[in-house]
């Protein structure tokens, strides 16, 4: 082998090895990179379960507000739960005597 082409060949060998090694470097970003990417994905996935069970109890707490009677009828109850209690009372004295 002449010298000319000992030196191609050096060449070569090194621009091979450089490939390798980007190569080789490469591969462990994407390993890495295909984690990442697998943890994101875990966390979207709880991150929707965490929404979705967020929007739930809030259509409850709103049906809930919906059912809620409101200051008038809640006023009226304790009107008619005074009335009841101040009659059992009387029913209790007249018992007594």
């Amino acid at each position: 082998m002449t010298r000319n082409e000992s030196d191609l060949m050096n060449r070569l060998v090194g621009r091979t090895q450089i490939l390798l090694d980007s190569y080789a470097q490469l591969r462990s970003e994407c390993e890495r990179l295909r984690k990442e990417l697998d943890g994101q994905k875990k966390l979207y996935s709880e991150c929707k379960a965490e929404c979705d069970r967020l929007k739930s109890q809030y259509e409850n707490l709103r049906f809930a507000k919906v059912m809620s009677v409101t200051d008038t009828e809640r006023e009226r109850a304790m009107r008619r739960l005074s009335n009841l209690v101040r009659e059992i009372d009387k029913c209790i004295s007249l018992l007594n005597e």
